[in-house]
């Protein structure tokens, strides 16, 4: 997987997801400046990328609703290992939404 395919959208993304956001919708409303169709892009291609995954626990309601959404192994790797990176788009974010 190329990292330098991922654009801060990316990594706001799995910023929420490892910060306890795991709802689609909420993950979105962090992703202010990303329109809904641009957005599902972005979760398909961390999906390919086999990073994230919608949670199989969620109810079948839920799951085609509002999906839960969680790191796959191959995600928790990544997230371990582009960390800073990852860390810098949530304070942007932190910063942003103090405005």
């Amino acid at each position: 997987m190329n990292s330098n395919s991922f654009d801060s959208t990316d990594y706001l993304i799995l910023a929420s997801i490892t910060n306890g956001i795991t709802k689609y919708t909420s993950i979105f409303k962090n992703c202010k400046k990303t329109n809904a169709g641009k957005f599902r892009d972005h979760v398909n291609k961390l999906e390919n990328e086999n990073l994230i995954t919608i949670d199989k626990n969620d109810n079948w309601f839920t799951r085609n609703t509002n999906p839960s959404i969680i790191l796959k192994e191959d995600g928790e790797k990544f997230v371990k290992e582009h960390l800073e990176k990852i860390n810098q788009e949530w304070k942007i974010h932190l910063t942003n939404n103090k405005k």
